[in-house]
């Protein structure tokens, strides 16, 4: 591989994306660069067919912050917790989709359980907390930003509801004048 060719996490990294959604455009998509060298397995593609192409199908992200919403708070079973800037909950609408995940970003030096994760709580605005088992985690890097985009992706069986009663609020004795 020389300077003017790039593989496929490479490709990913200037995406914002995982190695494994580029190969997916790849399969996904005709017009996807023909690989310019490599093996059949690690294919590389000259890098400005490459971004030429990510440009044309609007995968290049832009060096705005994201939009602001309501951050997501995510803890895990480690008892780790981080804030997801962003947050997206993607459920299944019941057609083909058995997967769930839930995206957003967060600093680059948050750190993140790998490669999969148990989540005992997950608070994402609009939505009942939930737990998630066995959750598989993909960090991407943003260019031109100190974030990083992580998703956590689960089979939809894997969620399940949590009470919605924080610990303090378990701490703390109810009277009848509490309500």
């Amino acid at each position: 591989m020389n300077d003017s060719e790039v593989n496929l996490s490479q490709i990913g990294r200037v995406a914002g994306v995982g190695r494994a959604a580029v190969a997916n455009w790849r399969r996904r998509h005709g017009d996807f660069p023909e690989p310019a060298g490599g093996t059949e397995t690690s294919p590389t593609f000259q890098r400005t067919a490459a971004e030429d192409w990510l440009r044309a199908h609007g995968k290049l992200p832009t060096d705005e912050p994201p939009t602001p919403h309501e951050p997501a708070t995510v803890t895990f079973t480690s008892g780790r917790t981080v804030t997801l800037l962003a947050p997206h909950l993607s459920i299944p609408d019941g057609w083909n989709d058995e997967f769930e995940a839930l995206g957003g970003f967060i600093p680059t030096n948050a750190e993140v359980p790998w490669p999969t994760v148990d989540v005992e709580r997950a608070d994402v605005p609009g939505h009942e907390p939930f737990a998630a088992t066995r959750a598989n985690v993909d960090i991407s890097y943003v260019p031109s930003t100190p974030l990083r985009f992580l998703k956590l992706t689960w089979l939809g069986q894997g969620r399940h509801p949590v009470n919605a009663v924080t610990p303090t609020d378990e701490s703390t004795p109810r009277t009848e004048t509490d309500g």
